[in-house]
């Protein structure tokens, strides 16, 4: 398989050009699903997320010469371990698929936000501000880079890498004043960025064309990109304690002393 980099992808790939003509009723259903919301990927794919996960992978097979999706069995059959290639029934299956996702997804979600997996908070952002976050889940593995971001913001034609973390999760803080694990998770990007600055411009440029180009909910166009990125955390308890504010504390005083930036989020708003 063809190593897949910054370069692999192509405004003019297929499968773009196949969704773009028409042809597919349940594209434009998934489109104007507003529970669902549709990323872009390095190897000219995409995916269908609900709640931050995938659902729906589509492809373009160039051996059989058409567009093929892919969804687990539990959301067609209720069972099975398999991802099952169902383009060709999927204008007569999309809504079973739909319906079946709440119940076999196993994010957790609902109005108490002390029960709100990341991932769940993560698509609620998304599908809130879909005019700031260009792509979300953008990864790259390549030593000595392993790196997957959350969430890409592009405001005022500015990129920004995102990383969300829950107040609560064991890898903002250690019981030690050492610094934990989400300070060596910034640096990373840093550097990162640092190294690949001009690609990574050119790229969200192309990301940001095929978006256009499918009428799929965009940002504005990106020009350049921070240098520094923003740590995104989300505040899941519904009270305060000494304890916990002792944990707020002791957590905003290393990532200050580390020269991160960041927010504390209690609910999802605009940054």
């Amino acid at each position: 398989m063809a190593q897949v980099t910054f370069e692999t992808l192509n405004p003019k790939a297929k499968l773009f050009a196949e969704l773009k003509s028409g042809k597919y009723a349940w594209w434009e259903k998934v489109k104007a699903n507003p529970d669902l919301y549709i990323e872009i990927r390095k190897d000219n794919n995409i995916n269908v997320y609900y709640q931050g996960g995938s659902v729906i992978r589509l492809h373009y097979c160039s051996r059989h010469k058409r567009v093929q999706a892919f969804t687990h069995a539990k959301y067609l059959n209720g069972k099975g371990k398999d991802y099952i290639e169902c383009a060709d029934q999927l204008d007569d299956v999309l809504d079973r698929i739909i319906a079946s996702i709440p119940k076999y997804y196993s994010q957790k979600k609902g109005t108490n936000k002390k029960n709100w997996s990341e991932k769940f908070i993560q698509s609620q952002y998304i599908l809130k501000y879909h005019t700031l976050y260009l792509d979300s889940e953008f990864a790259y593995k390549e030593d000595p880079y392993d790196i997957r971001v959350d969430l890409i913001e592009c405001a005022d034609g500015i990129i920004r890498f995102v990383e969300l973390k829950r107040l609560d999760d064991g890898r903002m803080l250690k019981k030690s004043d050492d610094s934990p694990e989400v300070v060596d998770q910034v640096n990373s990007y840093r550097r990162f960025i640092q190294e690949y600055e001009a690609k990574i411009i050119e790229y969200y440029k192309k990301l940001w064309c095929i978006k256009n180009d499918l009428n799929l909910p965009n940002t504005c166009e990106p020009k350049e990109v921070s240098k520094e990125p923003l740590l995104l955390i989300f505040n899941r308890w519904p009270n305060t304690n000494p304890r916990r504010e002792e944990h707020t504390r002791r957590m905003e005083e290393i990532l200050q002393r580390k020269n991160i930036d960041y927010v504390i989020e209690s609910e999802i708003c605009m940054l």
